[in-house]
């Protein structure tokens, strides 16, 4: 997606997470995160989406594993998880006028869009 960016104009992009304010600084860093990052601690916004928790083998599907696995392969380090392991995501597209104009439910944390299935969707928004 950082790659890509600039393809979505002057859409604003923001990453919601449920991890603590106090780690933001670190977890922004980790990432590399190139856009806004606002904390919902209490999963407030999730559960106003309808975004569940998954499942142990939602969340620790095959697709996930191998997914850790490309990350350790690559070199990357596994931290220990301070947040809600379950939690699944999502990924909405919000209209100018403030309307959900696409909300994406992932059944998996492997499972998101694309940037070209997210780009369409701000398109058509």
């Amino acid at each position: 997606m950082r790659e890509r960016l600039d393809e979505f104009g002057t859409a604003e992009v923001a990453v919601v997470t449920f991890t603590d304010p106090a780690r933001l600084p670190s977890y922004v860093e980790r990432l590399g995160l190139p856009f806004p990052v606002v904390s919902d601690v209490d999963q407030k916004l999730y559960r106003a989406l309808g975004v569940e928790r998954g499942t142990r083998r939602q969340v620790w599907s095959l697709g996930t594993l191998r997914m850790y696995g490309s990350l350790l392969r690559s070199g990357r380090r596994l931290r220990r998880a301070h947040e809600d392991t379950r939690q699944l995501g999502a990924d909405i597209i919000v209209a100018r006028d403030g309307t959900i104009a696409k909300l994406i439910l992932p059944s998996t944390p492997d499972t998101r869009p694309s940037v070209d299935v997210l780009l369409s969707a701000l398109r058509n928004a």
